[in-house]
């Protein structure tokens, strides 16, 4: 036609123009090309396989090999068969894999054009030349080939059995008469410069062209974690090339090639392909001093020792069963990789970030990994940094296998429970102050053991666990993959839980680390809660009382200012005053033993102010006088009665239980001021000084009864302490932490004097072997006389067994919430206390 005419003179035209010294344009129309006398040659006797056209670079890669055969008589490109074949790839790879070094006589060869008639003539001589097709697989010999049809036509059906393939070298000229054939040379520089990039002569070759002969291992690990043969090549072109681990069988070098995200290695030669992962996302270690590795050895040994004071253990269990090989979350290695990575960082430190170490001191963790059985890889491990680290490494030291049976690691949980449970209870601890006991279950999928006998089981242990400890059990199920269907199982478990009174949640995160990370920090805001619960800083049953109505007292400039008052004399109302005797208390009568009406010699009458100064958790404090003709006689004391509206406040329905801890704490101390006098490390530098004792002020009980109507009313009273009043520690966990005043010992240190208090607490919880806490502690020092000393008033005291001290008393929770924040000090070493 006249358009084609005109398009002939036009390229002769540019050829004139050109000159004959010009090469011919590379790309026409998005192709690359070479030039004709580069292309390939159309021999008329051998079989040739020749490469797949390339394509567009705006056209997306074919995943499919193409092989283009001629035969003798297919001298003309129109005659050519295409062959496509999904996975003509990874069976030339295959071939490669198993190829070993042949011997010399029967190397490869290739056949010259004036050849190749005769050649083709014989089918034992045949020769084949399956030049890199993109794989680097080169001549395999013709046994691998089975020659079907005839008119000519010839198709390649490669067999399932093992192949020898013959390998041989292109010469320099054939290498430069076919450079898109070209693969990665061996004599090839490895890297360039220190950086371990290669040169940018390679950078501009196509990345279906870099040769990735595949291995059995390597094509089975890049179908678990969703790699493809492209990414091993754009990861031998654009990645960084480094030294790798050698083979650790033969010492054979490897090489590593990084690139986006994507780690690739491979033999010496950098194109067998050895295995293939996602980079990890990098997670650095915690460094760990000498002084946080002994904390975690005591807190474990005292989790061991006093496992009343644990106030919730965690048990996660972490499905290992084959399939959390799989890579298809983004940015972890696998599925193991993922939980575990996560619950470091998400449950793990998360906590340990967002709250005081302080909150954690008791808590332990058990990590359990399902298999055909259940195996615990960290038992009543402390919830601390050390825990961290080692979650963080478990994954390089394990790898999944078999199979998943939830009844196993379910048996395994329920066995620890109930043990620890049992322990409790037989030591007579509460229900209630139980610790909590949460379960955290990740896995991808259905269990093994999917069986109506084995679904019986899970229930009846769950239903046992709910049963047992009602509320104290926390059951969250976590779901990893992409189908949600396979997790009806674990939904029906957190039914079961739900149903029987105890907390069940199940989240199913699918493949997105994003989601399974945003879970985790969910179950540690809900495990804070339930914390806070267990100790919370006000009791709940005095959330049910109703406070009196009143006035505190003006503070600030009072002298000169009438503040009002009640008073009671002889006239009008009877006075009796008595103290607490503990002797009486032990014989089985009533602890009272009578004094004198009033302590001031000559008074006939009382006087109370009716505008409280003080203002404790269970009592409102006023000023006491005694009066003689109306006047004030005596020192001023304080007075104290219920803060609370109660039916009766008698010496026996209220003020008994206060006066018992006063005096039973002024017992102690005096054991204690002992202790530490004759303590050789806590001796003072000189004779002027002294440790400071600790005294509780002696209380009394006044009676005043009116004549008229016979109605009681009843304060405790006790002497007013002169000095800075200070609250050195409460029965909530607050520790007051000043460095005042200190002491100069005959070591050559100075202790602070505020220690000697905290260590009193220390001191009490260990002479009665764990069973009671002296807490609550508050008063003045007094450095009026030549000594100093500490004036203690009001304390609490705390016993492991029932509520046996009043309303102060807080039982476990007071003493967990003291051992939690007390830190001991010189004092406390001194005494020779074990560290809490």
């Amino acid at each position: 036609t006249d358009f084609h005419a005109r398009r002939r003179r036009r390229r002769r035209r540019r050829r004139r123009r050109r000159g004959p010294s010009e090469a011919p344009p590379t790309a026409v129309h998005g192709y690359a090309q070479r030039p004709r006398s580069a292309r390939a040659p159309r021999w008329s006797g051998a079989l040739v396989a020749t490469p797949p056209r390339r394509r567009p670079a705006s056209s997306p890669p074919s995943l499919s090999g193409e092989i283009t055969i001629y035969s003798a008589a297919m001298t003309s490109p129109d005659r050519k068969r295409r062959l496509k074949s999904e996975d003509a790839e990874d069976r030339l790879d295959r071939v490669a894999s198993s190829s070993f070094e042949p011997p010399p006589a029967k190397s490869a060869r290739l056949l010259p054009p004036e050849r190749t008639t005769s050649a083709a003539a014989a089918k034992d001589e045949s020769v084949v030349d399956l030049v890199h097709d993109g794989d680097g697989v080169e001549a395999p010999s013709d046994d691998e080939i089975e020659f079907v049809g005839v008119t000519g036509k010839k198709s390649v059906r490669f067999s399932e059995i093992e192949h020898e393939v013959f390998y041989f070298k292109r010469d320099p000229a054939e290498q430069h008469a076919f450079p898109s054939l070209g693969a990665i040379d061996e004599d090839e520089p490895a890297s360039a410069g220190s950086s371990g990039v290669r040169p940018s002569s390679d950078h501009s070759r196509a990345t279906d062209l870099y040769t990735v002969i595949s291995s059995h291992h390597g094509r089975a690990r890049r179908e678990l974690r969703r790699i493809s043969k492209r990414d091993l090549r754009a990861a031998v072109k654009h990645g960084r090339k480094l030294p790798a681990r050698p083979n650790p069988r033969t010492g054979e070098p490897r090489w590593k090639f990084a690139h986006d995200g994507l780690v690739y290695i491979t033999d010496s030669t950098g194109t067998r392909e050895v295995t293939s992962y996602r980079e990890e996302i990098g997670i650095d270690p915690i460094a760990v001093s000498n002084e946080m590795m002994d904390r975690h050895a005591e807190v474990k040994a005292l989790l061991k020792e006093q496992p009343h004071l644990c106030t919730g253990h965690t048990f996660v269990v972490i499905d290992q069963s084959g399939s959390m090989r799989n890579s298809d979350v983004d940015g972890f290695k696998s599925r193991s990789h993922t939980a575990y990575r996560c619950l470091s960082l998400e449950f793990v430190s998360e906590q340990l970030s967002q709250t005081s170490p302080d909150n954690l001191f008791a808590e332990s963790v058990t990590v359990i990994e399902m298999r055909d059985e259940g195996k615990a890889v960290f038992e009543r491990v402390p919830f601390d940094w050390i825990l961290f680290n080692r979650m963080l490494k478990r994954p390089e030291a394990v790898r999944p296998s078999h199979q998943g049976n939830y009844c196993e690691s379910l048996v395994a949980v329920r066995d620890m429970i109930l043990t620890e449970v049992n322990t409790l209870l037989s030591d007579d601890i509460e229900h209630d102050e139980l610790p909590i006991f949460s379960l955290v279950w990740l896995s991808d999928g259905r269990p093994s053991d999917g069986s109506r006998a084995s679904v019986l089981k899970r229930t009846d242990i769950l239903k046992h666990l709910c049963e047992t400890l009602k509320q104290k059990f926390i059951f969250y199920a976590m779901g990893i993959g992409a189908r949600e269907a396979e997790f009806d199982v674990l939904q029906s478990m957190v039914n079961t839980v739900a149903e029987h009174g105890s907390v069940g949640s199940f989240v199913h995160t699918g493949t997105s680390a994003v989601k399974l990370s945003q879970t985790f920090s969910q179950l540690s805001s809900t495990l804070t809660s339930h914390r806070t619960t267990l100790l919370g800083e006000e009791n709940n049953n005095s959330t049910s009382k109703v406070k009196k109505d009143f006035t505190m007292r003006k503070t600030g400039k009072t002298v000169g200012l009438k503040m009002p008052s009640i008073k009671f004399t002889k006239r009008s109302h009877s006075f009796s005053r008595c103290r607490y005797d503990k002797t009486l208390f032990a014989g089985g009568t009533a602890p009272w033993k009578e004094c004198d009406p009033l302590a001031t010699h000559g008074a006939d009458g009382v006087e109370v102010e009716t505008q409280p100064f003080g203002k404790g958790s269970e009592r409102l404090a006023y000023r006491f006088n005694e009066l003689k003709g109306g006047i004030q006689v005596g020192k001023t004391m304080v007075a104290k009665n219920s803060l609370h509206v109660r039916a009766s406040e008698t010496r026996d329905s209220f003020h008994k239980e206060f006066a018992r801890v006063q005096d039973t704490a002024y017992d102690l101390a005096e054991h204690f001021n002992t202790a530490v006098r004759t303590a050789p490390e806590l001796q003072p530098a000189t004779t002027e000084t002294k440790a400071p004792p600790l005294k509780f002020s002696l209380c009394h009980v006044y009676t005043i009864k009116s004549n008229e109507t016979k109605e009681e009313t009843c304060y405790l009273v006790e002497k007013m302490l002169q000095g800075k009043f200070m609250k050195y520690n409460t029965n909530n966990g607050y520790v007051k932490d000043t460095k005042a005043r200190t002491m100069e010992l005959k070591n050559g240190r100075e202790v602070p004097l505020e220690q000697f208090v905290q260590a009193f607490s220390h001191w009490i919880y260990e002479r009665t072997e764990h069973e009671m806490l002296v807490c609550d502690l508050q008063g003045v020092l007094n450095e009026e006389g030549r000594y100093p000393e500490f004036h203690l008033t009001d304390p609490a005291i705390c016993t492991r067994r029932g509520q046996r001290f009043g309303k102060t008393d807080l039982r476990l929770k007071g003493i967990r919430s003291f051992c939690k924040t007390h830190r001991c000090g010189l004092v406390c070493k001194g005494l020779n206390l074990p560290r809490l």
